[in-house]
């Protein structure tokens, strides 16, 4: 009868391997399945029975045993492939809004910034040639509305996609409406299936089973987590996962210790203007985006998308670049508004009215606030084309030509670069700062790609080694069973011979 035990732990052993095999063989394309594999060692052998013996383990096999199906995966290209996920994806963020403002400030075309700029100045140069015509003033002011508008178009667009990706300054209703609040509750969903997949981990692994398809379950939800910000993670024994953010502890086993939340940046530091949000831990209150190193976040969609609307002011971003529209728009008003004021107007009164409003711009963002004159809009003799001194008539345009002259001279308040010197400069620093996003985005794909093969060479399914396998166990099965029979027939000839 031993034999007959031993065949049919043979039989069983070689089910298993096939159920193992087509398991495989089933999720050969199920992204982030690990193969697996079962693993036997030989059953516990007993001794032959003698008066004068005990039944100790010795010399006679009982056949084997399964001791487990073990998932095939290291969690080293795990961590590297987290690590990296992370970088990629604040790259490829950043990269995206900052082609997305290029976008604004190339919208228009020729009507852009630049042109506007170029065709006001043009038109005081024409101005200066025809002081006394008409037309020639009527185009002037026309033509810097349109500038003025074409500044206020372009910088509301910027705070538009500002207001989209974290929210408005000051208005919690955007805040909670933003694209940032969406991506903090899909994290927030996700940390709690971690903590539901942990409890069930937790509970096979209680009554002795291996939870292989929960655990891959588990690597493919921290790989989606990278996605959003960097973490660490730790494992249990159990394979139960530990996760950190920022240096809190928002899921611990089964338990999901905090979550995270977005709100209105009341405070300081940093400016509300630059960062109107603030991602923070519901439970302990803690900023996780303005944490101190080692606990620094570095990478991820979130943190990405902060330092995209304003956060990072090292580069190129959505409220710097209105900043810096609003600084090329007060300089020009500013220098035009000087030199309006030192001539006279075609009646030969001394200029008592400013071209552009305000008159005295704050030091905070005022290009929403500017506007033409309407008393020199109402009555384009007030522009001051003749120069000071003296009243030399209305043919004179020396004053209109010294404002036409602003155009090429190098301004303090701009880097003691020009007018259209200094747009050019930001757009092309803009340009700089995208590709350099795009270049370490391009990178970092290409690091995962190396890590994703990488994976699947050592737990994809290779389906000639399931073949294999496939072959290997079936012939065990038979051999098995082909010894039950042989016993069987043995057993059958033994009761013929007594009977």
């Amino acid at each position: 009868m031993n034999s007959m035990y031993t065949a049919y732990r043979g039989i069983q052993a070689s089910q298993v391997g096939l159920d193992v095999v087509n398991q495989n063989i089933s999720n050969a394309n199920t992204e982030g399945y690990s193969r697996q594999r079962v693993s036997f060692e030989a059953y516990d052998a007993y001794a032959t029975p003698q008066l004068t013996m005990s039944m100790n383990g010795g010399q006679i096999g009982m056949g084997v045993k399964m001791i487990g199906i073990d998932r095939i995966r290291n969690n080293f290209f795990d961590a590297q492939f987290q690590h990296h996920n992370a970088i990629g994806s604040y790259h490829t963020e950043v990269a995206d809004t900052m082609k997305q403002m290029e976008g604004v400030l190339s919208a228009l075309g020729g009507n852009g910034v630049n042109s506007k700029v170029q065709q006001f100045f043009n038109s005081l140069q024409t101005l200066s040639v025809n002081p006394d015509s008409a037309t020639a003033r009527s185009a002037m002011l026309q033509q810097a509305q349109q500038m003025v508008g074409v500044f206020q178009t372009q910088a509301q667009q910027l705070m538009d996609l500002q207001e989209s990706m974290v929210g408005a300054a000051g208005n919690a209703t955007s805040v909670a409406n933003s694209q940032l609040a969406t991506v903090v509750d899909t994290v927030n969903t996700q940390l709690q299936q971690l903590a539901d997949l942990n409890e069930q981990i937790i509970t096979i692994t209680a009554s002795g089973g291996t939870p292989n398809d929960l655990l891959d379950k588990r690597d493919s939800i921290l790989n989606d987590l990278s996605e959003y910000a960097d973490m660490d993670v730790t494992y249990a024994p159990n394979g139960v996962a530990t996760v950190s953010m920022a240096g809190q502890t928002l899921v611990r086993g089964k338990t999901l210790v905090d979550t995270l939340q977005v709100s209105l940046n009341a405070g300081a530091a940093p400016d509300p203007n630059y960062v109107p949000a603030l991602i923070t831990t519901v439970t302990g209150g803690h900023d996780i985006l303005n944490s101190a190193a080692p606990n620094a976040l570095t990478g991820g969609k979130m943190k990405a998308m902060v330092d995209a609307a304003g956060g990072n002011t090292n580069e190129s971003n959505l409220y710097g670049m209105v900043v810096r529209l609003d600084t090329l728009l007060k300089s020009i008003a500013t220098q035009v508004n000087t030199v309006q004021m030192s001539g006279f107007d075609q009646n030969g009164v001394a200029a008592a009215q400013r071209i552009f409003l305000p008159a005295a711009p704050a030091a905070t963002l005022e290009i929403f606030n500017y506007s033409v004159n309407p008393a020199v809009l109402a009555d384009p003799t007030l522009i001051a084309a003749a120069g000071g001194g003296a009243f030399l008539g209305s043919g004179d345009g020396s004053n209109a030509l010294a404002m036409a002259q602003l155009q090429g001279t190098a301004m303090a308040a701009l880097g003691n670069d020009t007018f259209i010197g200094y747009f050019n400069t930001q757009a092309s620093n803009l340009g700089i700062d995208k590709n350099t996003h795009d270049d370490r985005a391009s990178n970092t794909d290409g690091i995962l790609n190396s890590l994703v093969e990488n994976r699947q060479r050592e737990s994809g399914v290779n389906m000639e080694e399931e073949m294999v396998d496939l072959l290997r166990f079936q012939r065990s099965f038979e051999a098995s069973s082909r010894v039950i029979r042989t016993i069987d027939q043995m057993m059958q000839t033994i009761l013929q011979m007594v009977g």
